[in-house]
């Protein structure tokens, strides 16, 4: 048996490179975001389910204005309205899921 051309590791390295970047070299656009709903889930330990808040010192974000919540949130990301959890959070969503969630919570009643 003829001895490989390629090692083995770069027969299996080779085309799993091939698969991730042919998509890129045909124009793909970026992958989709998470839906509005399922970005906002995660803001229901403290905010209450839908944005519904359970505390009186937590505010809820049900039915926010969607230019509102977008602008708090640029602002806690960008170190320009001061909070010890939101400004971590905020940092970990850009504006395409920033406006996903505020679309979310500024459609529920």
């Amino acid at each position: 048996m003829p001895a490989p051309l390629l090692p083995r590791s770069l027969q299996i390295i080779i085309p799993l490179l091939a698969m991730l970047l042919l998509p890129m070299a045909a124009g793909a656009k970026e992958p989709p975001i998470a839906t509005g709903k399922m970005l906002g889930d995660t803001c229901a330990s403290c905010h209450g389910t839908q944005g519904k808040s359970f505390d009186e010192y937590m505010p809820s974000l049900a039915g926010i204005d969607r230019q509102q919540l977008i602008l708090a949130m640029q602002d806690y990301r960008a170190d320009r309205r001061a909070s010890v959890v939101m400004n971590r959070v905020a940092k970990g969503y850009n504006d395409r899921e920033i406006e996903a969630i505020a679309d979310y919570f500024s459609k529920i009643k």
